[in-house]
């Protein structure tokens, strides 16, 4: 039998249906094999270099493993007169294709080693080479299970974990410096001035924006920029990131002495502060436009006040009015002042009221968006889960993108879970659900796409 590939698939599909059979490879003399002399002299471009991988993959499986394994099967030997048998070996006859027959653990097996031979393919690669040629019980559910469990894939496969996590929101907050947030930017040094980073301090509500320029990252740095607030209010929550200068002994004292309370994000999730990333995107945006308009020599701290009260001073998208009116209820208009009208202080209380409404609808709007792909994935204390390894920034290219498995300690919301990975900061072993991976995960009953024979025989 002669047989043409084109392609390295085609000839390994040729091997996998070869390997259902026990045969010996013999030798033939070139004066007695014309045809493979002939091809054997025809130039080529490329040589093949993948012989030792091929012969692998045909001793995955052998012939005496399938008929040892059907011996034991009793639903076999109960349906005998149904099946078809070729080469002691029983078929089973699915929508026109013969496929052989293999018990569910022997099955496992299989699709274990193929998996792993085959350098951890994915779940659909998986299906395509076992699923032509083989059937069992629960075999598509038992390829997913093992792909999705697979240690090696979770810790090492930047696609392999399942969109856990719903949005969820801290608040909304319903008056003025109930809620702020803060950070910090760096990388404006050598803009005509020796600091480095700019400090921002949000309202939740206003989305009014307070900031402070600096050469460091210190506690004295985040205190100045707070201080603006609380010599005049009060402040009940700052949301904030993992900065060394923001969790310091300092800084966290300095808020206790004024009532307020620190909230820290989880572990590599600036997401979980994405109102002020957002304001970081367009107060930079601002600088770098205004840095870079035509003769424009003034140090970068200068232009970033500016930015920032103007920006105070524009209508926000979400809130559809200017943080500063929301403040304090001054309206900076583009009208003469000769055809303004005054407008009343009621006015001023509704339109908070209003922006708040705004900002409710919004987020419902980016909930609906964002949860629509995604599950929440219900997690409890003592389940194993694994973490990302850092932050893919100072990570090496090779390293694993996981670690674990870790118990999970405490649940403080449906997002945020406590992880014992043996860090001793408590702020550092925050997690949220979107960098965690279950380590034992089932397939859904809508990812199965079993046969009826997989299902009942």
């Amino acid at each position: 039998m002669n047989i043409k590939c084109r392609t390295d698939e085609e000839l390994g599909d040729l091997t996998y249906y070869l390997s259902q059979y026990d045969f010996t490879v013999k030798y033939i003399p070139g004066k007695e094999n014309v045809e493979a002399d002939c091809l054997s002299r025809n130039p080529v471009l490329e040589s093949e270099d993948n012989k030792e991988d091929l012969l692998k993959i045909v001793n995955l499986i052998q012939i005496k493993d399938i008929v040892e394994d059907q011996e034991k099967n009793e639903n076999i030997i109960e349906k005998k007169h149904n099946l078809i048998q070729k080469n002691k070996i029983y078929y089973k006859k699915i929508k026109k294709h013969e496929k052989i027959i293999l018990s569910e653990e022997f099955s496992k097996k299989l699709i274990k080693k193929v998996h792993e031979d085959l350098c951890h393919i994915g779940i659909r690669q998986l299906q395509k080479k076992i699923s032509p040629i083989y059937t069992a019980k629960n075999l598509t559910k038992n390829i997913i299970n093992i792909c999705k469990t697979c240690e090696i894939c979770i810790k090492n496969k930047s696609r392999c974990k399942g969109n856990f996590g719903l949005m969820s929101q801290l608040g909304p907050a319903t008056k003025p410096f109930e809620i702020m947030s803060i950070d910090t930017i760096g990388g404006f040094g050598g803009s005509r001035s020796t600091k480095k980073y700019l400090h921002l301090l949000v309202d939740h509500y206003t989305r009014y924006a307070f900031i402070s320029t600096s050469k460091t990252q210190n506690a004295s740095d985040f205190i100045k920029l707070t201080k603006k607030v609380l010599e005049t209010d009060e402040i009940r929550i700052i949301l904030t990131d993992q900065y060394p200068g923001i969790n310091s002994r300092e800084f966290k004292q300095y808020l206790q002495d004024n009532n307020t309370t620190l909230i820290f994000t989880a572990v590599n999730t600036p997401f979980s502060n994405g109102l002020n990333e957002r304001l970081n995107q367009t107060i930079v945006n601002k600088i770098r436009c205004k840095i870079n308009e035509k003769n424009n020599k003034r140090a970068w701290t200068t232009i970033a006040r500016e930015c920032v009260q103007k920006y105070n001073e524009t209508e926000h998208s979400v809130t559809g009015f200017a943080p500063k009116y929301l403040l304090d209820g001054t309206k900076v208009s583009i009208l003469p002042n000769e055809i303004k009208t005054i407008e009343k202080e009621d006015m001023w209380i509704s339109d908070r009221r209003l922006a708040l409404e705004n900002t409710i609808k919004s987020h419902n709007y980016n909930k609906k968006i964002f949860d629509r792909n995604r599950t929440m994935q219900k997690l409890e204390i003592g389940d194993s889960v694994y973490v990302e390894n850092g932050n893919r920034l100072n990570r090496k290219k090779l390293e694993e993108l996981k670690i674990g498995p870790f118990k999970i300690v405490e649940k403080i919301s449906n997002s945020i879970y406590r992880i014992d990975t043996g860090n001793k900061k408590t702020e550092s072993t925050l997690f949220h659900i979107t960098k965690l991976q279950p380590a034992k995960t089932e397939a859904k009953e809508e990812e199965v796409e079993e046969s009826e024979y997989e299902n009942n025989f």
